[in-house]
């Protein structure tokens, strides 16, 4: 939630003039797929708005995608793209590889920032584990002027959401046995 607050202020502070949200479209690890969702791409693509949505109801995102201040982009389809005064933002970036990283920093042009969230504990394929995209970004960036990161060692949602931390310490531990 803190990194789509900060978004919406940045974007009412007019330090943006909109916020493109990137997701790879990857399905949560040993789920089903729902297959082909009907619709325009906005439409398919409304599930991974859940954040936005979570902070401004349905009917405020779908005012700021009907106004260009929010823009959704799948993955896939930003190669060639030249984003200008934009917050790019990257949701769930666990799930991306350093080319698909690559791919999202080159995209940031004059006026723009790329801000991703990452929980390497829940990469949902083995491609994500073996790349380490995000690890690799953060140890071949730091120290760059234009970089910086935050890293959480506790979840910070809630104290109830905080239990997922002591179930992954619990794995954690019983896995080292």
């Amino acid at each position: 939630m803190f990194l789509v607050s900060a978004a919406l202020r940045a974007l009412d502070s007019n330090l943006f003039e909109r916020i493109v949200w990137i997701r790879n479209n990857v399905r949560v690890a040993n789920t089903e797929d729902l297959g082909a969702l009907p619709g325009e791409v906005n439409e398919k693509l409304m599930p991974y708005l859940g954040p936005f949505i979570d902070h401004c109801g349905k009917a405020g995102v779908e005012c700021m995608l009907n106004n260009g201040k929010l823009v959704i982009e799948p993955l896939q389809s930003l190669r060639g793209r030249n984003l200008e005064n934009t917050l790019i933002i990257c949701s769930e970036a666990e799930n991306l590889t350093t080319e698909h990283l690559q791919l999202i920093i080159a995209r940031a042009a004059e006026g723009s920032e790329v801000w991703l969230d990452a929980d390497t504990r829940q990469r949902d394929k083995v491609v994500f584990e073996h790349s380490k995209g995000i690890e690799n970004l953060i140890e071949a960036l730091a120290g760059e002027e234009l970089f910086g990161y935050v890293h959480l060692t506790k979840s910070e949602r809630s104290k109830t959401a905080a239990l997922a931390d002591k179930l992954n310490r619990f794995v954690t531990k019983t896995i080292k046995k």
